[in-house]
């Protein structure tokens, strides 16, 4: 199997992120979204449906279960 090397170009990626950036921060000025919601919709977890999410251990301990 043969893998292919990909590499990163930081400079095209700063670029983008600044772009980005920008059309956020026009966004939020023009009132098209409002900041939380933009936190949200730039969060790693806010696109995900947290009600399918059980927390069952932290650290390999369980949690103590509530009866």
């Amino acid at each position: 199997m043969a893998y292919e090397v990909l590499k990163l170009d930081s400079h095209k990626r700063a670029v983008a992120k600044q772009a980005s950036r920008g059309e956020d921060s026009r966004r939020v000025a023009s009132g098209e979204i409002s900041d939380r919601d933009l936190k949200r919709e730039n969060s790693f977890f806010g696109s995900l449906d947290k009600s399918k999410f059980k927390m069952v251990a932290i650290g390999g301990k369980p949690l103590a279960r509530k009866m």
